[in-house]
């Protein structure tokens, strides 16, 4: 029996390295971002910059925010799964239009700033679980008050290229008479405010809030109006990407079950610049977590 036990306490970790191996390689198809991130020893990973938020750089240069937090846990994962523990990591801003067009053709492996999960994108690319939801809103100097749909009628609205609240204006524009600018980021939106040449900045609330924390006119701003929609954040991944979907969706929901999401959710939105108490939405989402994509 003894001999046996000792057979059976030698081939344990053979079988369980056996099968290791065998994940491993299958993580590492050729195809895939990981095999990528093998290859170049890099994990690229792309952000839309929102000041103190979900992804931004602090004045030391160091890239920051709840989504990178949560982005660092998968890139743990990916290290395990590859067997490189030595894989850096090389974050890179984008502007909100690139991100789709860079991760189609493999520039970068992961998107993990503030993505509306929508059912057009999931077209061409691939989420994460549900992150964070938040809606769109309006930063406005404090003459301007709005208050539903009708509020804009004929109003001179500023919106980030390439996201979910330029998609929303667009359906009001002809409705509501407005004059929507389009610019490419959101520090374009904010100082046009701030200059009086549009009466308002659409985005969603939670960036609002970030952006007036960090703005040295913070007095001057506020956030205005009823949410027109409802937006689930996810990371975006290459389309059918399996492998690495796998590990993300491994990693996510780790960090939903032991509490380590809200943990994070606390350290980034519960502090004394910004205090936006967990909503009835991303409370749900945690207990019951989706890839639900809005139209």
């Amino acid at each position: 029996m003894s001999a046996i036990l000792d057979v059976k306490s030698l081939l344990t970790p053979l079988v369980a390295a056996l099968l290791w191996g065998t994940a491993a390689c299958h993580a590492q198809t050729a195809g895939s971002a990981l095999a990528r991130m093998v290859r170049s020893g890099t994990v690229n990973v792309g952000y839309i910059p929102t000041p103190g938020t979900f992804a931004f750089r602090d004045a030391s240069g160091n890239t920051m925010g709840y989504s990178i937090d949560v982005c660092m846990k998968v890139v743990e994962g990916i290290r395990k799964a590859v067997g490189r523990p030595d894989l850096r990591v090389d974050f890179r801003p984008l502007e909100a239009a690139q991100r789709i067009p860079l991760l189609k053709a493999g520039a970068i492996d992961l998107e993990c700033g503030g993505n509306t999960n929508t059912v057009g994108r999931q077209r061409d690319v691939d989420f994460s679980h549900t992150l964070f939801t938040t809606g769109v809103r309006f930063l406005a100097r404090p003459s301007v008050q709005l208050d539903g749909v009708s509020s804009l009628w004929r109003r001179r609205i500023a919106v980030s290229n390439g996201t979910t609240a330029q998609d929303t204006l667009q359906r009001l524009r002809q409705e509501q008479a407005l004059d929507v600018v389009v610019v490419p980021t959101d520090a374009e939106g904010v100082r046009l405010v701030e200059e009086g040449r549009v009466d308002a900045f659409a985005q969603d609330d939670i960036l609002l809030y970030g952006l007036i924390a960090a703005s040295p006119a913070k007095d001057r701003l506020h956030v205005t109006g009823r949410h027109l929609t409802v937006e689930p954040y996810a990371f975006m991944l290459p389309k059918d990407d399996v492998p690495l979907r796998e590990i993300v969706d491994r990693t996510v929901l780790s960090l939903m079950h032991s509490g380590e999401l809200a943990a994070i959710y606390r350290k980034w939105f519960d502090t004394a610049s910004l205090r936006i108490p967990m909503s009835a939405h991303m409370r749900e989402n945690i207990r019951y977590p989706n890839k639900y994509g809005i139209p």
